[in-house]
C-alpha cells in the first residue's frame, strides 16, 4: 500500500518530532544547572519518556481488540437475527401454501428467484458465528487509534474532556510558538542587524531606507508559511515522508557542525570558554521543563508508528532511537557550556556570524541560525495533523459530512495558532506555560492512565494471546511511579513559577 513505510521511515519520523525546537533550550538549561546532575537527570527524563511511550503501544492494541470485539458482537447479534428470520420461513410457507396457486409455486422454484438464504454467494449464519474473536490481528499497531479515541474508550467521560483540553492547549501552544519562532527568526535573519537590542519593538524598520517594519515583515513572513507549509495539514501524516527524510539529514547534519565548531573554539587557547559546576540544585525547575519539552513525542504516535509495514521487534528500535537521540543531546549541551561563556537561551544564537568570521564559517553560522526554521517547518505539519485529527475524534460523528473532515478542521488547526502567534501579547509566556503543564500530562499522566484502564479492560478473548506489542514495564506500579512523578513535576513548576512572579 502506498499509504505504508518501512520501519526507518517509521524511526525518523519519531526522531524528528522528538528533537525539535525544544532541544536547542537545553544547552543553556545545563550550563545552570551542572554538567553531572543534568546528564543523570536528562538520562532518567529520557528512560521515563520511553517508557511511557511504550505504555501508550501497549493501550493501543488492547483498544483495537476492544474496538473490533465490539463491532463482531454487533455482526453475531445481526447475524442471530438473520437466522431467526431464515427458521420461520418454513413455517410462513405452510401456512401460506394452501393460497398459492401452483404457477406461483413453480415460479418461487426457479432459478432466477431462488430464496435469498440459500444464494450460495452470500455467508452463512454459522460462518459469522463461528468467526473466530481470538485472533491474533486484534491486537495489533495496523488501525490507527488516536490517543483521544483511546481516552473514549477507556476512560471515563470527564478523562475525555481533561484530555482534549490538554492535548489541544499543547498543540495549540506548541503550533503557536512554532509560528512565532519562524517569523521572529526569518525577521532576524533578513532584516537589518544594528537594532537587534529592539527587535521587539513592532515599529522598527526592517531595512534602513525601507518604509516597512519589522512587524509587517513578521506578518508577511506568517502568511507566505501558511501557503507553503499549510496544505500538508489537508492530507496525513505518511504523505510527508520525504519530507521527513530530508529533516532528519538536516538535524544530524547541524548538530553534528554545531558540536564540531564548539570542540573547535573549546580546543582553540585564544576564545574565551564556559564554565558550569557539577550539580546546582536551584536550577532544577527549568532543567524538568527543558526536558519535558526534549522528549516529547507522545501525541503522535498512532499517527507515526500504525503506517509501519514491518513492526517487528519496534519497541527496541524505538529504545535504540531514544538512546540516539540522548547520546546527540549530551554531545550537543556539554561541548556548547564549556565551550562559550554565556549560553543563550536558544543555543543557535550563539553562532550568529561576526563581521571578523570567515566566509566558510559566515556560511555555516547562517544556516544554523536557520537552523530552527527548517526543523520547525520538518515537524510543523505532524504537529498540525495531529491536532486535526484528535479534534476529529472529539467532536466529529463517524458519518460528518466531508466537507468538515477534508476542509474546515485542517483549516481551524492551520489558521487559529497563527492568529495567537501574529496578535495576541507576550504569547510566549502565556503558551509556556499551558504548553508546560498540558505537555507533563500528554507525556506522563495520560499514557499511565490509559495502560492501567486498558489492562483493567482487556478482553478475555484475547487476554491468554501474547501480546508482541506489550510493554516490558508489566508491574502495575510502573504506572503508578509515572503518576506520582506527575505530580511532583506539577508542584516543582508550579513553586518555580509563583516565586518568579514575586521576584
Amino acid at each position: 500500500m502506498s499509504s505504508l513505510y518501512s520501519t526507518p521511515i517509521g524511526l525518523i519520523f519519531v526522531f524528528n518530532l522528538i528533537i525539535g525546537p525544544g532541544s536547542l533550550t537545553l544547552p543553556a538549561v545545563v550550563q545552570e544547572t551542572g554538567w553531572l546532575l543534568s546528564g543523570i537527570f536528562i538520562a532518567t527524563m529520557a528512560f521515563l519518556s520511553y517508557i511511557t511511550f511504550t505504555f501508550v503501544i501497549e493501550a493501543i492494541t488492547i483498544t483495537n481488540s476492544i474496538t473490533q470485539l465490539r463491532k463482531l458482537q454487533m455482526m453475531k447479534s445481526v447475524t442471530r437475527v438473520l437466522k431467526s428470520c431464515k427458521d420461520m420461513m418454513p413455517q410462513v410457507s405452510s401456512v401460506n401454501y394452501d393460497r398459492l396457486s401452483n404457477a406461483s409455486t413453480d415460479s418461487y422454484n426457479s432459478d432466477n428467484e431462488a430464496p435469498i438464504f440459500d444464494n450460495p454467494v452470500l455467508p452463512t449464519s454459522s460462518s459469522l458465528l463461528d468467526f473466530p474473536p481470538e485472533s491474533v490481528e486484534l491486537l495489533s499497531l495496523d488501525n490507527r487509534i488516536e490517543m483521544g479515541e483511546m481516552v473514549a474508550v477507556l476512560l471515563p467521560p470527564f478523562a475525555k474532556v481533561m484530555f482534549f483540553f490538554s492535548i489541544s492547549g499543547y498543540l495549540f501552544g506548541d503550533l503557536s510558538i512554532y509560528y512565532k519562532a519562524i517569523g521572529q527568526s526569518l525577521v532576524d535573519f533578513t532584516c537589518d542587524h544594528k537594532s537587534n537590542n529592539n527587535s521587539a519593538n513592532k515599529s522598527d524598520l526592517c531595512w534602513e531606507n525601507s518604509s516597512y517594519t519589522k512587524h509587517e515583515i513578521y506578518l508577511s513572513y506568517l502568511v507566505l508559511y501558511i501557503l507553503i507549509i499549510g496544505p500538508f495539514t489537508f492530507f496525513s501524516a505518511q504523505k510527508t515522508k520525504y519530507l521527513q527524510v530530508l529533516g532528519f539529514f538536516m538535524r544530524i547534519i547541524a548538530i553534528i557542525a554545531m558540536v564540531v565548531l564548539a570542540t573547535i573554539r573549546l580546543i582553540s587557547p585564544t576564545q574565551k570558554h564556559g564554565y558550569t559546576p557539577a550539580s546546582n540544585f536551584m536550577a532544577m525547575p527549568q532543567l524538568i521543563g527543558a526536558s519535558i519539552y526534549a522528549f516529547m513525542c507522545h501525541h503522535s504516535i498512532p499517527s507515526v508508528i500504525s503506517p509501519i509495514k514491518n513492526k517487528n521487534k519496534i519497541l527496541l528500535k524505538v529504545a535504540a532511537n531514544f538512546l540516539l537521540v540522548y547520546t546527540l543531546y549530551m554531545c550537543l549541551c556539554m561541548t556548547g557550556v564549556f565551550a562559550f561563556p554565556k549560553v543563550n537561551e536558544l543555543y543557535t544564537i550563539n553562532f550568529t556570524p561576526s563581521q571578523d568570521t570567515g566566509l566558510f564559517y559566515k556560511l555555516i553560522d547562517s544556516i544554523l541560525v536557520l537552523f530552527p526554521v527548517l526543523t520547525i517547518s520538518i515537524s510543523f505539519p505532524v504537529i498540525a495533523i495531529t491536532l486535526r485529527n484528535n479534534i476529529q475524534v472529539m467532536f466529529l460523528p463517524s458519518d460528518a459530512h466531508w466537507i468538515w473532515k477534508r476542509i474546515v478542521i485542517p483549516l481551524f488547526s492551520l489558521i487559529t495558532p497563527v492568529l495567537l502567534a501574529a496578535f495576541v501579547a507576550r504569547l510566549e509566556v502565556l503558551v509556556s506555560i499551558v504548553a508546560v503543564y498540558a505537555g507533563t500530562g500528554i507525556q506522563y499522566a495520560t499514557p499511565a492512565l490509559l495502560v492501567m484502564a486498558a489492562r483493567a479492560e482487556i478482553p478475555q478473548q484475547v487476554a491468554a494471546i501474547k501480546n508482541d506489542y506489550c510493554s516490558p514495564f508489566k508491574s502495575k506500579y510502573w504506572p503508578l511511579c509515572i503518576l506520582i512523578w506527575t505530580v511532583i513535576c506539577v508542584i516543582v513548576l508550579t513553586i518555580s513559577l509563583i516565586s518568579k512572579e514575586f521576584q
